[in-house]
Formats: structure tokens, C-alpha cells, sequence
């Protein structure tokens, strides 16, 4: 048996090729759709194909590695990395991961959590994968959940203060949401918003908290009803058919620590209730007991990787 272990640069082959190897694999707790695939893991400016490589017996796809890079910070990602059940133990992964690092040398890698990313680390399940990772010298520590409860029969307990109010986001208030993002939370978040909001996401799918008629906060919320699979419903074919999710959400700074997170949040699950939606996520989080005061419960559980080249 020869395997060859090739770039996506130096390959004539379709990407679409990979998504039958996914779900034969990894149907039962990830099953991917061909739009889900193409959008995270293809067709983004993150995707670095020099240092992506697909792994062939003759013509046929037994393996895949999808890699993104940071052009103006110099660090990295491992978005993906798969190899058929039937030709794992011959050193395809490794082989991979050698040309993976080979390409990026002197570049710090972590192992999900990227831009368009589908994880926020390597789904703890897969014990082999952990496993793999740490005998190639990753550092392999910490955990994030997606946490997951029905919102069918909840009843509000957090009152909203007297002066404040939610409701989604209505046309033209783009940029009062990137602001309101840019001056009190992450670049990443920043990021990912200006994207959504460029491409096929619209402003209504974001929920936001108002003082009076100032935007103080904000959650990005997707659900059966638009149309639009966002991180907290990646896996709705495992959900039930009225599905919805969060994610991620945020109180401006100088609005925090008053009590107004918790309000906040129980009235976007109260709308999303009000909307049908009776399935619900939080994704990528580490806030157990905050989630657990909603019936949230842990769902699906990742592990952090990453190497210091």
C-alpha cells in the first residue's frame, strides 16, 4: 500500500471529496453539511492550501489536514485533521502533521479555535486524537463546552431592570453594533461579526440589550427559523427540529457587574421561546454553574492543544 501525502496547492482534486470521509467518520456526533464545509473550511481567506494536505491511496482520499494562518500575527491553526478508520496506525496523520509543520516552521499552532472555525479545540471524545496530538509534542490542557437544554417550558425568574430593553437588532444598526463591539470586546469577536455581517449573515440575527435607546450589549442568536448555521447550531441534525442557539453575547464594560448579563440573558431565551424555538445551545464556553441556573447542561466537551515551534 502507497500513500502519498500532497498540498492542496499541488492537487487537482475537489474538496467536495472530503465530505463523504467526514461523515463516514464522524456522522455520529458531527455530521457536516457540504455549505458547512465549504464556508469554514474552504472558501475563507484564512485557509492557507500550501499548508493543508490531503493523504491518497492511488486516487482515493483516506486523510485530510485543513490549516489557516494569521498573515499579520504569524501564528497558526489546525482547523481539521482526519484519517479514515480504515488506515489509521500507518503514519498518515504524522505524516501529515510533519509537512503541516515543516511549512510553518517557527509559527505557534493551535488546534481549532480559528477564524471560521468548527471547534474550539479537539472534541474530547476522541481520545485517540488527544492522544496523538500530546505523542507529537502538544501541550495539551484546558476544556470548552457546548451546552445544550430545552427552553420549552422555562419561566422567567431574572426580571429585567426598570430603563432596559431586548429585542433584535433591526436594519441600519450595523455599525452601532460594531462599535459598541470594537470598544469593549475582543478583536476576535470584532472579526467574526464585520464577517457575518459582510456575507450572508443579517443584523437581526443578533439580540441586542438597550439603556433607554443606547445598544449596551449584544448575542448573536441562530435558530431553525433563518436559514443561517451559525456556531451554536453547527451539529442541528443532531438537534430537534426547532432548534436554536447563542453565542457568543456581552454587556458593555461599564454596564457589568450589575446584574444585567443574567436579566439579559433570560430574556433572549424568553424571545427565542416566543419564536418556537424549543432546543437550545450555547456554544463555547467554560461557564458551567452560570449556564446551569437556565437547565443548560454540558453537551459536548473540547480540549485545548497547541505547540510552540
Amino acid at each position: 500500500m502507497k500513500i502519498q501525502i500532497r498540498s492542496w496547492k499541488d492537487w487537482d482534486g475537489s474538496w467536495q471529496e472530503f465530505i463523504p470521509l467526514w461523515n463516514q467518520n464522524l456522522a455520529e456526533s458531527f455530521p457536516i453539511t457540504e455549505l458547512l464545509f465549504e464556508r469554514n473550511l474552504v472558501a475563507n481567506e484564512w485557509v492557507n492550501e500550501e499548508a493543508s494536505f490531503v493523504a491518497l491511496e492511488n486516487s482515493r482520499v483516506v486523510g485530510f489536514l485543513v490549516s489557516k494562518r494569521d498573515t499579520e500575527q504569524g501564528g497558526c491553526w489546525i482547523s481539521a485533521i482526519l484519517v479514515d478508520k480504515e488506515f489509521r496506525g500507518l503514519g498518515i496523520g504524522s505524516g501529515m502533521l510533519r509537512e503541516f509543520e515543516q511549512q510553518m516552521s517557527g509559527a505557534d499552532v493551535l488546534v481549532g479555535m480559528d477564524p471560521y472555525h468548527l471547534f474550539p479545540g479537539i472534541p474530547s471524545e476522541r481520545t485517540e486524537t488527544i492522544r496523538f496530538f500530546q505523542s507529537q509534542g502538544y501541550q495539551v490542557e484546558g476544556s470548552a463546552y457546548d451546552l445544550r437544554t430545552s427552553i420549552s417550558d422555562y419561566a422567567g425568574k431574572y426580571p429585567l431592570q426598570e430603563g432596559y430593553s431586548v429585542r433584535r437588532l433591526r436594519e441600519g444598526e450595523q455599525s452601532t453594533l460594531l462599535s459598541l463591539i470594537q470598544a469593549n470586546f475582543s478583536q476576535r469577536w470584532y472579526d467574526d461579526t464585520l464577517a457575518f455581517l459582510r456575507k450572508d449573515r443579517r443584523v437581526d440575527g443578533t439580540v441586542g440589550l438597550f439603556k433607554e435607546d443606547a445598544l449596551i450589549g449584544f448575542a448573536h442568536v441562530h435558530t431553525f427559523n433563518d436559514g443561517y448555521i451559525g456556531p451554536s447550531i453547527f451539529w442541528k441534525e443532531l438537534l430537534k427540529e426547532k432548534y436554536g442557539g447563542l453565542g457568543p453575547i456581552g454587556v458593555a464594560k461599564e454596564y457589568q457587574g450589575k446584574g444585567l448579563g443574567t436579566s439579559y440573558f433570560e430574556q433572549i431565551v424568553l424571545l427565542l421561546q416566543k419564536e418556537g424555538v424549543e432546543d437550545m445551545v450555547v456554544d463555547w464556553t467554560i461557564l458551567l454553574n452560570y449556564y446551569g441556573k437556565f437547565g443548560f447542561q454540558p453537551w459536548k466537551q473540547y480540549t485545548h492543544a497547541s505547540k510552540k515551534q
